[in-house]
């Protein structure tokens, strides 16, 4: 769990957490305008993938894919775990479905964040923690008390919400399977492509303009 004031300052990162934990320090402490969480909120109810998927494998970002419920699968228990976080905060914090995403809770995928926000995939060169992380440094997200990928994961979903709250943001999906939030209002029109950064190069990631809203 980490969470971000609106100036994108760390307010707390806490790892190893319960379902219980979670829902104590967001219904109690924190009570923020957003939760975001980097897990699938249903199954699918259109095939072997949800549609907020496939629409991601248009622009050439790959997720899990979220199929019907299969049972108790143990693959699956992260999702499950990720189920019962909506859960525990829905009442103050429902489930985001389109229109404003204040007080509700928001399902997110990292990866997809960190992608369109640099505008490239990630070379094949460069590992998805100093990707991320410099994705974070990028948008002016302190990194260096984050100290392991989950911890880095939350704070680009906490950044997602940033950008939701100001208005920039797309719901990729059907409503009725749960959709996943990007933090950009304009979606490429092609596949993003992959950038091979040499050694000695500057190693900044090249950042498109990005509407306010």
């Amino acid at each position: 769990l980490v969470a971000l004031d609106n100036t994108r300052g760390l307010v707390a990162s806490a790892g190893h957490l319960s379902v219980k934990e979670v829902a104590r320090l967001v219904l109690e402490e924190l009570q923020p305008d957003l939760v975001c969480v980097d897990s699938p909120a249903n199954w699918s109810s259109s095939g072997k993938t949800r549609a907020a998927e496939r629409a991601l494998r248009v622009f050439g970002i790959t997720a899990f894919s979220t199929g019907a419920d299969p049972g108790p699968h143990p693959f699956y228990r992260w999702m499950r775990v990720g189920f019962s976080v909506y859960e525990a905060v829905a009442a103050s914090y429902p489930l985001f479905r389109g229109g404003s995403p204040l007080r509700t809770a928001a399902e997110v995928f990292p990866e997809a964040s960190a992608v369109l926000l640099a505008g490239r995939l990630r070379s094949p060169d460069t590992t998805k923690l100093a990707f991320r992380r410099q994705v974070l440094r990028d948008f002016e997200v302190d990194e260096t008390r984050l100290p392991t990928l989950d911890r880095v994961d939350a704070a680009l979903a906490a950044l997602t919400g940033i950008y939701a709250l100001e208005g920039t943001f797309s719901a990729l999906g059907d409503p009725t399977e749960g959709v996943i939030v990007v933090p950009v209002a304009t979606l490429p029109l092609f596949p993003l492509r992959r950038v091979v950064v040499a050694k000695g190069d500057d190693q900044r990631l090249k950042v498109g303009a990005i509407s306010s809203g």
